[in-house]
């Protein structure tokens, strides 16, 4: 798991360093609409490649195993056809929706450069979850995000020395180039992997599977990236430029929560869950994501500053607020993949639909009253919330019990088995 945190947290070190570098280079406002961009440029990720980068693992893990090869030939042609195809069209339906309905200067910033970003960053996750599949897991994590930021931040540094400035449109087309590499990369990695057969297919099975883990995959996109489009929408990109470095260091933590979730799936996908082995597991979970936490909270005030953060005392209020959220990361972390990989992935939706209804409205009323730290709470309630109800679901239609969940002793485990 530590091995694998390496690579995990090579993905959102290298958010940090690229975040950095551009609130230097582009200034407070045009960080804040470049924020924005990039947020909705997440959310479109997954829908825009169908479902497959979240359904790969499930998918390509079974025929990996079992050397399927040929279906394997097939899975890989269907989910690039997919991200190609129905990327394009969906990104192109969106944008002329959220240009027509945002009152920010987002609805008139290049825009355009989401019709190549967002199918090219669908297939890069595709194909960084296929490597995982297959158990190329570092090899897959590399170049899942880290690759292609790094790359973004090097491009746009060597740009702002060049040319002195740096204007979303350039950024734009580094993210371009950047991730266009990364998807060569993969090209290049995942082709050993596999054996030459004639391509076998079950096309029907694939894409119906996918569109379950779509429905609530693309809502957790979307949970996880809509404050920041909301903080854009109601208060403007200042505002965006105090909250997305909180949201950036406060994301740190999936360091530990996405390498935890390797580990877990596999365990999850056995014919017979070995309750005893997810306690164990679970029971490192809540005492690292504590450590973490609090090692990040002591962290705050110096990780804002190197934002050059306008409003510091603002800024490290938000942090802590979020830090006190990702507490229960560890419940939600396996209550979601429990359900989705033991039980219905569309619990996973409903959950969604009802928690974020209920934190839209909440974050609607509290920034009315409170601004910013409204939305803050507001969206903090809504992701403890979503935790709770999952492994309430988890628990009643028995997926796993609470002794392993919540890691009790391996004799309280025992008894509920």
């Amino acid at each position: 798991m530590f091995s694998l945190a390496t690579f995990t947290g090579l993905n959102h070190i290298s958010r940090v360093i690229m975040t950095l570098l551009l609130a230097k280079f582009m200034g407070a406002e045009h960080f804040g609409t470049f924020a924005a961009l990039l947020a909705l440029c997440e959310v479109l990720l997954l829908p825009a490649s169908m479902g497959f980068a979240s359904s790969l693992m499930r998918l390509a893990h079974p025929l990996y195993k079992n050397h399927q090869h040929a279906l394997l030939q097939g899975l890989k042609r269907v989910y690039l056809g997919a991200a190609v195809s129905f990327g394009l069209i969906f990104v192109a339906m969106v944008l002329i929706g959220y240009r027509l309905a945002s009152p920010q200067a987002l609805a008139n910033e290049h825009l355009e450069y989401l019709l190549l970003i967002v199918p090219l960053g669908a297939i890069m996750q595709c194909q960084a979850s296929f490597l995982i599949a297959v158990d190329a897991k570092r090899r897959g994590l590399l170049t899942q995000q880290s690759l292609f930021e790094i790359l973004t931040a090097i491009t746009c540094a060597f740009l702002y020395f060049k040319l002195g400035q740096l204007h979303l449109e350039i950024v734009c087309q580094a993210l371009v180039v950047s991730i266009s590499c990364v998807v060569v990369s993969q090209f290049v990695l995942i082709f050993p992997l596999l054996k030459k057969h004639k391509p076998a297919y079950q096309t029907r099975h694939w894409c119906s599977s996918s569109l379950r883990l779509l429905a609530s995959g693309a809502g957790v996109a979307l949970v996880a990236k809509l404050d920041v489009l909301l903080v854009h929408h109601w208060l403007g990109p200042k505002a965006v430029s105090v909250f997305y470095p909180a949201v950036v260091i406060a994301g740190l933590m999936a360091i530990l929560s996405n390498a935890f979730g390797l580990v877990l799936k596999p365990m999850l996908l056995k014919a017979r869950v070995d309750a005893i082995e997810v306690s164990h597991l679970m029971r490192l979970f809540w005492g690292c994501n504590f450590v973490f936490a609090a090692l990040l909270a002591a962290a705050a005030y110096p990780l804002l500053a190197l934002y050059n953060e306008p409003q510091l005392e603002s800024g490290h209020t938000l942090l802590l607020i979020l830090l006190l959220a990702q507490l229960v990361t560890p419940l939600r972390v396996c209550a979601s993949s429990a359900i989705n990989l033991v039980g219905e992935p569309l619990y996973n939706l409903w959950v969604l639909l009802f928690a974020t209804t209920v934190t839209v409205l909440l974050a609607w009323y509290l920034q009315n009253h409170y601004g910013l730290i409204g939305i803050v709470w507001a969206f903090c309630f809504g992701f403890v919330l979503g935790a709770v109800i999952r492994a309430w679901l988890v628990f009643k239609r028995g997926y796993l019990n609470l002794s392993c969940i919540f890691s009790l002793s391996s004799q309280s485990v025992k008894a509920q088995l």
